[in-house]
């Protein structure tokens, strides 16, 4: 079957598949927390019934150190090249999480997050690598929403599986199983199905290397090494591009987050509505990653996409905090979820090209660190919001400013041409 596809000359969607799959499971084991933070079991054994602020920060100190790992890694992924890197990450991730099934405390669950931040931050800048080197600027928008909806596919499966593995073999299960899945899903990289590059694949045809390489390297620039990393990181295209990756950022993991408290405290819904309710949120976001990435495929000035999909979110969160109706909340949570994903690939297409090859590694830790460490604090704000407030109105409309500094953003990228 994979000869066939290679000899088609599209044996780089083979790879772009394959990322996917790992993107599932790999958010299978971060967001594992979202379903247990609703689990009675789990909140009484490590003391976390009515702190929502502790709660919150089971979410914060993994993006944090997420954040510093995605930036600290990139000597990693430079040194090992992104194939490696990729199976180091999952590596530390899996252990990590194996580790959580057997521990029982706060102190312990918050150490194995941070193991898992350190996984998961080594493992996510070398896709943008992978997608910068195997395909042409024409194709990136699919690409990169290509591995980018399975992010969206785990969030689908995540919480009705999590729900049943808690309720039927326990909250330890949620640990262990994401992290098998996930030992399972580095098949491909020592099959070799994902290499550094087309020319070093033993699969691909000479047809479709030429092919790629034929417009990659007309976009191959000379850099400065250090200089030219510190001047990519002044240029005001590159600031702005995070600034947007942060309001997306900071919309997907509020709602990602809190929604499913929301959902049962505030909106009166049960785990089940609530799973029902937030597999159809997530589907909507895998029609519009992939809608969103053929569209930025097409578009000229790849902002124009994100502007748009910014200002539905914050208009479709202020819907969800201000709507009477339990029912226009969920529509509303449904369009500002799936309206958000198109600022994901319109972003990772910009920076893919605004750089060249040889500052990938740099550019996507860092624009991924910083975003994310930007954004790392929204779940705990939300949630000491909530706390101090006793409702989540102030905490939606903290995500409702956060995307509308993303939108004015990229009106500024817009003006410059990209």
């Amino acid at each position: 079957m994979i000869n066939r596809i290679a000899d088609r000359n599209k044996f780089r969607y083979v790879l772009i598949v394959s990322l996917s799959f790992m993107w599932i499971v790999v958010y299978l084991q971060r967001i594992n927390i979202g379903a247990l933070l609703v689990d009675t079991r789990f909140l009484e054994e490590l003391g976390l019934v009515g702190q929502t602020a502790q709660q919150g920060l089971l979410m914060t100190v993994f993006l944090l150190v997420y954040s510093v790992a995605n930036i600290a890694a990139i000597p990693v992924s430079n040194r090992l090249g992104p194939r490696e890197a990729l199976l180091l990450g999952i590596f530390i991730a899996s252990a990590a999480m194996l580790a959580g099934g057997w521990l029982a405390s706060f102190t312990a669950i918050l150490m194995v997050r941070v193991l898992l931040g350190i996984g998961n931050g080594i493992h996510f800048p070398n896709m943008s690598i992978l997608v910068k080197r195997w395909f042409p600027p024409h194709e990136r928008g699919l690409a990169n929403s290509m591995y980018g909806v399975g992010g969206c596919v785990g969030m689908i499966i995540a919480f009705p599986l999590f729900s049943a593995i808690n309720s039927r073999l326990g909250w330890e299960f949620s640990f262990f199983i994401p992290a098998l899945l996930a030992l399972l899903c580095t098949l491909p990289l020592w099959l070799r199905w994902i290499s550094d590059s087309p020319r070093d694949n033993p699969y691909i045809t000479v047809e479709e290397v030429n092919y790629i390489c034929s417009y990659n390297e007309q976009e191959t620039v000379s850099d400065n090494g250090i200089a030219g990393a510190k001047s990519m990181l002044l240029k005001p295209p590159f600031i702005l591009l995070c600034i947007a990756y942060t309001a997306f950022l900071c919309s997907w993991w509020g709602i990602l987050t809190w929604m499913p408290q929301y959902l049962v405290q505030a909106r009166g819904f049960d785990m089940n509505g609530t799973s029902g309710n937030l597999a159809l949120a997530y589907l909507m976001a895998a029609a519009g990653i992939l809608t969103g990435g053929s569209l930025v495929d097409r578009t000229k000035r790849k902002s124009k996409i994100a502007i748009f999909a910014l200002v539905g979110v914050a208009l479709a969160t202020l819907g969800i905090a201000l709507v009477p109706s339990p029912i226009l909340a969920v529509a509303f949570m449904v369009i500002a979820v799936g309206i958000n994903e198109f600022v994901y690939p319109a972003v990772w297409s910009m920076l893919q090209l605004l750089l060249p090859d040889s500052l990938m590694a740099a550019g996507s830790g860092i624009m991924s660190g910083i975003s994310n460490l930007l954004s790392a604090v929204s779940p705990f704000i939300i949630g000491w919001l909530i706390q101090i407030s006793g409702n989540y109105v102030l905490g939606l409309l903290f995500l409702v400013t956060f995307s509308a500094l993303g939108a004015v953003s990229c009106v500024f990228l817009y003006r410059q041409g990209y």
